[in-house]
């Protein structure tokens, strides 16, 4: 008997190939997107935990709490960790890192650039399960100026040598690291990258400030393994006496208050509010919308496979009479239908198999990940196969058989077994749901566009095109470096400063006048042409005039600083920092030295001669640049740093391409949401295709008759339109309000969006109906020609 119904199934689908293709076609691509969106979600769901304690790593995180102003962050003091570690016996272990780093390793005079490096405690192997292929895991970052290299890194640094023991030289550091270990690549699924780690003690001998002090040098990202058994609530309680302890009596009634809070390492990737990650994170929104457009692209193409069978059920009512004439029951019928579904969901399922092979490089590029079909474990491969052919393919096929399986014998061969125009329907339903949906990802893409579209392009307030940064350590080469590039013709202003517009900067407590107790405040130094060279706005009063020493006292701030300080004439008025006061000659517009992500912060800026000598900042040359291709630049730039620094690492950044990072993953979502919206629209326009040669059908006859008394072809593609216009009109008023609702939660998680724009709405709705229309007119046009007498000869 199965055999019978397979054999039954494979005769259909050759019988009616054009029909078999298309259902083939849509629901393959609905599940090669499916399969693709479950790839991207099960590695973002498994991020941080083949940790052996996953569930037990946490990061510390500080909350500030300045009169109100809130300052949260990723980071803690060098002491915190240890601190906790020794007071509570709750925390069983701790790891410190520094923030990720650029790393240069010279050999042989020669130089190769790592971009993950960082410092690390030596309980770094026994807190991580990353796994070290070479070396004791307890002892390898023990001691000063050892080295742990990744797998990779030592077969690009050693390619026929045995990296153990060698000794290398980073960066412009003339003492040598040892290498004491090999680890494994870091997986993929991990928020912590790396390349190669120094040892933690080595930092400790580089710098002796803030390394045992709770409110100075907040730059260390610190794990802690908390008992599993652990009352957090209790803990939360005892950490705050601690912090009150080490810092907070300082501003005991000033309203300053420090806490810590502990981020578990498992919610790092989906949940994190901050802006400072090293890798990619708070990817939840990405995730809940990828999983929409998935469920939306399967329902839509079960809905077409329906709608596509009730289409062709016509050709197929006779086969059916005679079927019951000769004596098949309902339950067969059905089956029979069961199993013709099963089979071009079989089909489908490894049609799409191939479609995720073929497109999963591009889908990769525009995510920046290195998936692959098969990285799924087999269980949740299986549960895929069985979900897509058998749950989804009887799901699909339900409806069809009991439809058709319902005809009646007599009225099919007369030619009757249609229910009446105009009826209400189970496939209207599904029309409308189609229409939903299709009109629901119509605003959605069109406001992802919109707001990628607004990050690329809005205006930072700065001079952003042709503009590159070189790093000094001193400011005395620099100034050396600056004179030598002078030269060229092609420059047209340089400035020298401890940060650039998309670089990092440095954060300290000031307290200006009348706003005591004061707040935090992003602060660079700056020569006299750095506003000159950024082309920057100023709101008030003026620049800095000179280097010389007479504006070291004085002082530039921003518009937000101005705001949060309260002040209605900022000119003239005083900043402490530090017990050293600052007079505030000019206030800049407010421009944005950090990503579009986040609101503008205030911002002090002071000369180059008031920075304090502990900073260990980075001097940063910046080169405004014309009529000259970037690739030159880069090479002039190059000779002149060797012929002045021989042996010494070139570091540099173009701030254009800089800038572009910061918003590479929304210009990649919203290609590949559009891509993903665009095959919706189509599966769901091949139900509509179907529905509309399935009522051309229904008409025929009526169609004939008004053609003989005299209708119009016009008239005709109007009556046939009219009905699925109404769906799509009902369609919109359900769409179009949900599209809307979830789109302004999604802008409210940016901190500069372009607020809803409401015409997306009539674009959806417009072009949903010009797309319905012209596929329905491509079959009732068909009806409309038809000669009547062809229709009517049987009458």
């Amino acid at each position: 008997m199965i055999r019978h119904f397979i054999v039954t199934s494979f005769k259909h689908f050759k019988k009616n190939l054009s029909f078999s293709l298309i259902n083939l076609f849509g629901l393959a691509t609905a599940m090669a997107v499916c399969l693709m969106i479950l790839l991207y979600v099960y590695r973002e769901l498994s991020f941080d935990r083949f940790h052996a304690d996953a569930e037990n790593i946490c990061r510390i995180a500080i909350n500030v709490d300045i009169q109100g102003d809130i300052l949260y962050e990723p980071f803690s003091s060098a002491p915190m960790g240890p601190d906790l570690l020794e007071a509570f016996p709750e925390v069983t272990n701790v790891v410190r890192l520094s923030g990720r780093q650029e790393a240069n390793v010279w050999q042989n005079d020669r130089f190769t650039t790592f971009n993950k490096s960082h410092y690390a405690d030596s309980t770094f192997f026994d807190i991580f399960s990353f796994e070290l292929l070479r070396g004791n895991p307890s002892r390898a970052l023990a001691e000063p100026y050892s080295l742990v290299i990744t797998e990779s890194t030592a077969q690009m640094l050693f390619p026929d040598q045995d990296p153990m023991g060698q000794l290398v030289r980073l960066d412009d550091d003339r003492r040598m690291y040892t290498i004491t270990g090999i680890a494994a690549d870091c997986p993929p699924n991990s928020h912590l990258q790396f390349d190669l780690l120094r040892s933690f003690t080595t930092l400790v001998e580089h710098r002796h400030q803030y390394m045992n002090t709770w409110d100075g040098g907040i730059s260390y990202y610190t794990y802690l393994v908390i008992s599993g058994e652990t009352d957090m609530d209790a803990l939360y309680e005892k950490t705050e006496a601690l912090a009150y302890e080490k810092v907070n009596y300082q501003f005991e009634g000033m309203g300053i208050k420090m806490s810590l809070e502990f981020f578990p390492i498992t919610s790092i990737r989906l949940r994190s509010p901050f802006s400072s990650e090293m890798e990619e994170a708070n990817t939840y929104w990405k995730v809940w919308l990828f999983s929409l457009v998935a469920l939306f692209v399967l329902f839509i193409a079960g809905f077409n496979y329906v709608n596509l069978c009730i289409a062709k059920s016509g050709k197929r009512a006779r086969e059916i009479g005679m079927r019951k004439v000769l004596g098949a029951h309902k339950p067969a019928l059905r089956r029979q239908f069961y199993l013709e579904t099963l089979f071009i969901t079989g089909l489908s399922f490894l049609a799409a198999l191939l479609l995720v092979e073929f497109f999963m490089p591009l889908f990769n590029n525009m995510l920046n990940t290195n998936l692959h079909l098969f990285s799924l474990p087999w269980w949740v491969f299986l549960a895929a196969m069985i979900l897509f052919v058998g749950f989804f393919g009887l799901l699909a096929s339900l409806y069809p058989a009991w439809y058709m399986a319902s005809f009646q014998p007599v009225r099919i061969l007369k030619g009757e077994f249609w229910s009446k125009p105009g009826r209400f329907q189970p496939r209207n339903l599904l029309l409308l749901t189609q229409f939903i949906i299709s009109m629901a990802l119509i605003v959605c893409t069109l406001v992802v566009y919109l707001q990628v579209n607004y990050f690329q392009f809005k205006d930072r307030g700065f001079r952003q095109e042709n503009i590159m940064a070189v790093r000094a350590f001193t400011q005395e080469d620099a100034e050396l470096f600056r004179q030598s590039m002078a030269t060229y013709p092609w420059v047209e202003r340089q400035s020298i400063a401890t940060s650039f517009p998309g670089g990092t900067s440095y954060m300290e407590g000031i307290i200006p006048e009348d706003a005591d107790p004061g707040f935090m405040s992003h602060r660079i130094w700056v020569d006299h042409q750095y506003a000159n060279t950024l082309e920057l706005k100023l709101k008030e009063g003026r620049f800095f005039e000179r280097d010389d020493g007479l504006e070291e006292t004085n002082a530039l701030v921003n518009e937000t600083l101005v705001k949060r300080s309260g002040w209605t004439e900022p000119l003239g008025k005083t900043i402490d920092r530090a017990g050293t006061t600052y007079t505030v000659i000019g206030v800049l517009d407010d421009y944005f030295f950090q990503s579009l992500h986040y609101d503008v912060e205030p911002l002090l800026v002071n000369v180059l001669g008031n920075r304090p000598s502990y900073m260990s900042h980075p001097f940063w040359i910046l080169i405004a640049y014309e009529g000259v291709e970037r690739a030159d630049v880069l090479l002039t730039v190059q000779k002149e740093w060797n012929d002045l620094f021989p042996g010494n690492t070139l570091s540099h950044v173009f701030i254009p391409e800089l800038l572009e990072l910061q918003y590479v993953t929304e210009v990649s979502f919203g290609k590949l949401f559009l891509a993903f919206t665009l095959l919706a629209i189509i599966i769901a326009m091949l139900g509509v295709l179907g529905l509309s040669s399935f009522a051309a059908q229904q008409r025929q006859k009526e169609t004939g008759i008004r053609k003989v008394l005299g209708a119009s072809t016009f008239g005709i593609l109007y009556r046939s339109s009219a009905e699925f216009l109404k769906w799509v009109a009902l369609a919109s008023i359900m769409a179009l309000p949900l599209a809307y609702w979830y789109m302004e939660r999604w802008l409210a998680g940016f901190a500069y969006s372009i607020g809803f724009p409401f015409w997306t709405l009539a674009v959806a709705m417009t072009s949903m109906i010009i797309i319905a229309i012209m596929v329905v007119a491509s079959q009732s046009l068909k009806a409309a020609r038809t000669n009547p007498a062809e229709v009517l000869k049987t009458e």
